[in-house]
């Protein structure tokens, strides 16, 4: 009998313990669902980009009460690789702000969200439409876009009044302008500085796109699938590179950007982040700007496209949410604008263009620009890709290789990462 009731004791308390666990785990769940969602994104650390995010964050969770957004502060732009390492292992923010090269590549791969399932291409038609369509794969938007840059041609107009030439408009006239400088025999003045890259920037091979587009070329067919370098578009523009250092119009093996703010180089082709450099009434010399040069006839002055945007990652638990900021954050006309204006970056909202701000003969010549750009195809071998080419043309450019051997060789080099693809 003590057995017996005892063994009932312990049931009852048993059964007691079970019902309140049960109890208590409906109460959390239904906290769950009452609490707040907390999103995390990646940003870059300056305070510069940092200041209009957190405008606009706090704007965000005034608006949507529900929703907590934790910024993790970035040492700078370039953490792609950082970030595939945090999808792997599960530990990636819920939104990330990342150079479109790559946006495609995290497409392919499932590791990031296809906006259209959120019906993102309403809002298509606000932005510039190159800034668009380089976030597209397979006729899908896998994120929207934020900031922009491109290139056009800063000139010393001090250097090239005293060489007695005009600001260039071709290549023939680039280089001619380039000797003229060069020729003024003044110790450590050059015309022209070419981005040789000894790290991995990429900020040359970014550059050198627009010269194959302006010759009418490109690096990969139509659909991706094949590169296409060793085609007489891309050997033409590559010969015409190193003209400007066979000619002395340009010097060897290094990049003389910061002798170029000091007034010691001629020209650069270079982007909007230096305007307040250019414009500042301190500054060394007296700086002007004009469109890149035309390289060939009858094909338009492309520029390179520089751009990041906003993508949710695959492991985020609140896509729904994350989407709502990141269109926020996009199409917020005053964000992007006060975002561009302490970065000195480029909106890429149609209707961000009319603010005073843009309205000077400066910013004019990059609004100019950016309608006339080609973007770095977005394929998932585009790491590859991009160094290929930045070896072919330093191995050209420091007299290595002869065009059509650096060109093959890194043709066959992308093929091979290419094929893997298939």
């Amino acid at each position: 009998m003590r057995k017996s009731l005892a063994i009932i004791l312990i049931l009852s308390l048993m059964m007691g313990g079970l019902f309140t666990g049960c109890k208590k785990t409906e109460v959390q769940s239904t906290e769950s669902q009452n609490g707040k969602v907390t999103l995390n994104i990646w940003w870059a650390s300056q305070n510069q980009f940092k200041e209009p995010l957190l405008e606009a964050i706090k704007e965000f969770e005034e608006a949507n009460s529900n929703i907590i957004i934790e910024p993790e502060w970035m040492p700078n732009f370039d953490y792609y690789d950082k970030y595939k390492i945090a999808l792997t292992g599960n530990q990636a923010p819920d939104i990330v702000k990342i150079d479109h090269v790559f946006v495609q590549s995290l497409g392919y791969n499932d590791q990031v969200y296809d906006l259209s399932q959120f019906e993102a291409d309403k809002i298509k038609d606000k932005f510039i439409s190159s800034t668009w369509e380089a976030n597209m794969y397979n006729e899908h938007v896998y994120a929207l876009p934020f900031d922009a840059n491109t290139l056009a041609l800063m000139y010393n107009k001090d250097l090239l009044d005293k060489a007695g030439v005009k600001p260039p408009a071709t290549l023939e006239e680039l280089i001619k302008s380039s000797q003229a400088v060069s020729a003024l025999g003044e110790e450590g003045v050059y015309g022209y500085t070419i981005p040789f890259d000894p790290g991995k920037s990429g900020f040359l091979s970014y550059q050198f796109i627009s010269w194959i587009a302006r010759n009418g070329g490109s690096i990969l067919n139509d659909d991706w699938s094949k590169a296409t370098l060793n085609e007489p578009e891309v050997i033409n523009a590559l010969k015409q590179l190193k003209s400007l250092v066979d000619t002395k119009a340009a010097p060897a093996n290094v990049f003389m950007e910061n002798e170029f703010y000091a007034g010691k180089i001629g020209m650069l082709e270079m982007g909007p982040w230096h305007v307040p450099t250019i414009t500042n009434p301190n500054a060394p010399a007296n700086f002007g700007i004009v469109p890149v040069v035309s390289l060939k006839d009858g094909i338009d002055t492309y520029a390179p496209l520089g751009l990041y945007s906003l993508s949710i990652s695959k492991t985020s638990k609140h896509p729904e949410e994350a989407y709502k900021f990141i269109e926020f954050l996009a199409t917020n006309e005053k964000m992007q604008i006060a975002y561009s204006k302490a970065t000195n970056l480029m909106p890429t909202l149609k209707d961000a263009y009319t603010d005073e701000f843009y309205n000077n003969d400066v910013w004019k010549i990059f609004i100019e620009q950016l309608e006339k750009t080609v973007s770095r195809p977005g394929s998932p071998a585009w790491p590859q890709i991009d160094e290929a080419i930045n070896i072919a043309i330093q191995e050209v450019l420091t007299g290595t290789k002869i065009p059509e051997d650096a060109l093959k060789d890194a043709e066959e080099k992308i093929n091979k990462e290419l094929n893997k693809l298939k």
